[in-house]
């Protein structure tokens, strides 16, 4: 056989296994199963227990259906946002961030611009197209969408961004903490304004960041689960109440030293996106998130391409040499037992470090492995039983040869004889040897054991019996002499019984002896059938002993029949046995057929009882009938 060939062939589990690697190792980093992973990354922060610490320093400005109903239709009078900015301020206010747009100048602009000033701790946002994707790993744009008025920019503290960028299922998970937009840097105005709380720079905070230089949000809970939520309006009716000295609707103390985030929320604007949580989150919350990680240092880091490969490849091996070493259930056991520790650990470390590692396509992984390794030692056991069944074959026609190739045909008798194997070889013998004297001998034998053991051992038993049935010797010694040479030669730990009888036709008797076999059945017409059987014989093979014999007159249309412990042990559904008392019961019946047709009557009774795929061991019968 060609060398590379064979190599293959001692090489193919582990070709197998490394072309599956090399698959999902390139699935894991191009990121194949993303839309998968994103949803087991939701599921991690629905199952994170306990959840992430909200900062007290955090304040919600809603401009929710309360609001509008109070105000009217949004955008409306931007001196509302100017008496905001100075209700927040007089409150005591560490930052103001507006989650909304100032691209179209406004009659009160200047109003809200002097307001801001005065506060001087506002920032505006603006909005970048970022439709048109630029390469690279920072986000780049080569326009606005919305931009601030002069007027407005100049009066804030500061500016920033406020674009989020989808995931492939829409939902919004990234934001992209620096946009180049004409070779300078520009920040997302939830960071600037943290860092500023910090006083630190945002060029030196450190953050993780995914592979397209985005810090995915590190959500805390459900919209209104988490921080603390104010009208717009009751803020406003709150700033009139403390100037005309009544007691106001809100509490200024609950404003002091926050970072207050104002936002629209009402159902149907244009800031609502969907998020992990929920199908409608305001994207003032995704504000409120930004800055929450910044102040409590708690973010969401993903995995390296490197070290996803790396978690895929030890989980890959652990499941190939489990499934390989273990049968299919108990690998199957295995493999649920190694995903659910894997899916505890991962869990386990993003509760606690928040650290999201690629689950989706190591389980797929692992369980296509499994798989493919199942079918690998499919494929492998079918290809053992076919040689098997080859083999098989091959020891039916070699067993078969050890059989007569034609039943005794003489005057004054009518003989059939049928073995039916439970398995593709078994264990039953018989014979016939034809005397020169006219003399018929019909042995038949049952090999302790089924299948190719008992087969081989058959055949030795097959072989030497015709050497000890020579034309002077009687039954008993026959059997005598063949069970002293099986005693000392053979070494397996099997035995065999025999019944072995001569037929003198021509002195009508019949002379027998018995190896611990069933005796055999004689009938003479409606009298009461009689077994055979001897007073001294064990099994041959055991050990040396004496066989006594017996004899029996035979007239016309005497029947005789011979069979083994697959027929009287045959067992129905309701596990009773057939029994020798069944058997003489259909003897007796059809006791006046030929040889033949008492046989097949014999075989379908038996059958009724025991269907064939049923059968458990051999059956042998040999009818005779005297003419």
């Amino acid at each position: 056989m060609n060398t590379g060939v064979v190599l293959l062939k001692r090489y193919a589990t582990y070709i197998l296994f490394t072309l599956l690697l090399g698959v999902f190792a390139a699935a894991s980093y191009l990121h194949l199963f993303e839309n998968y992973e994103l949803t087991s990354l939701d599921m991690r922060f629905l199952l994170r227990s306990p959840k992430i610490p909200v900062s007290d320093k955090i304040a919600i400005i809603e401009i929710g259906e309360d609001t509008l109903k109070k105000l009217g239709r949004f955008p409306f009078d931007r001196s509302y946002h100017a008496i905001a900015v100075k209700a927040l301020s007089e409150f005591g206010a560490k930052a103001v961030i507006f989650d909304l747009l100032f691209s179209e100048p406004h009659e009160h602009d200047k109003e809200l611009a002097l307001a801001m000033k005065e506060a001087g701790d506002v920032y505006l946002p603006y909005a970048f197209d970022l439709s048109k994707k630029v390469k690279g790993d920072l986000a780049e744009t080569d326009g606005y969408l919305a931009t601030i008025t002069d007027d407005l920019a100049n009066s804030a503290k500061s500016t920033g961004h406020i674009n989020l960028v989808p995931d492939i299922d829409g939902k919004f998970r990234r934001v992209p903490l620096f946009i180049r937009y004409k070779g300078a840097l520009y920040p997302y105005i939830s960071m600037k304004a943290a860092c500023d709380y910090l006083g630190i720079s945002d060029k030196d905070i450190m953050i993780p960041l995914d592979d397209r230089s985005n810090m995915i949000v590190n959500f805390s809970g459900k919209w209104g689960a988490s921080y603390k939520h104010y009208s717009f309006a009751d803020l406003l009716q709150s700033y009139a109440d403390v100037i005309s000295g009544d007691k106001p609707v809100l509490d200024p103390k609950k404003f002091k030293d926050k970072i207050c985030i104002i936002g629209l929320t009402a159902a149907g604007t244009s800031d609502i996106h969907p998020s992990p949580f929920e199908a409608l989150y305001p994207g003032v919350g995704i504000h409120a998130e930004v800055i929450n990680s910044i102040l409590n240092r708690r973010f969401i880091a993903r995995a390296s391409k490197g070290v996803n490969l790396l978690i895929l490849i030890i989980i890959g091996t652990v499941v190939s040499l489990l499934t390989m070493k273990m049968k299919p259930l108990n690998g199957l056991a295995a493999l649920a037992s190694v995903l659910i520790v894997f899916s505890l650990i991962l869990l386990l470390f993003f509760n606690i470090y928040g650290l999201w590692i690629d689950m989706v396509c190591p389980a797929i992984a692992a369980i296509t492995i499994y798989l493919s390794c199942i079918l690998y030692k499919y494929v492998g056991e079918w290809k053992k039983r076919l040689i098997l069944e080859n083999e098989l074959d091959i020891a039916k026609k070699i067993q078969e040869s050890f059989l007569p190739k034609a039943i005794p045909a003489a005057a004054g008798i009518d003989i059939s004889a049928r073995m039916l194997t439970a398995k593709a070889v078994g264990g039953d013998i018989y014979d016939f040897i034809e005397f020169p004297d006219g003399r018929i001998g019909v042995m038949i034998g049952d090999v302790s054991g089924k299948g190719i053991p008992a087969s081989l051992f058959m055949a030795m038993v097959a072989g030497a019996f015709k050497f000890f049935a020579a034309t002077d010797i009687n039954p008993n010694d026959a059997l005598a002499g063949l069970n002293a040479k099986l005693v000392k030669e053979s070494s397996s730990g099997l035995f065999v019984t025999i019944f072995y009888a001569i037929l003198d036709l021509k002195n009508k008797t019949i002379v027998y002896a018995n190896g611990g076999h069933l005796p055999g059945l004689f009938l003479r017409g409606k009298e009461e059938p009689v077994f055979l059987d001897t007073t001294e014989g064990m099994p041959l093979g055991l050990m040396e002993c004496a066989y006594s014999s017996g004899k029996i007159d035979i007239r016309e249309g005497d029947a005789i029949v011979f069979y083994t412990d697959g027929v009287t042990e045959a067992m129905n559904r309701s596990k009773e046995m057939y029994g020798k008392e069944r058997l003489s019961l259909i003897v007796r019946e059809n006791a006046h057929l030929s040889s033949e047709k008492m046989l097949s009557c014999i075989e379908k009774d038996v059958r009724k009882f025991e269907p064939k795929n049923d059968q458990h061991d051999d059956i042998t019968i040999i009818t005779i009938k005297i003419l």
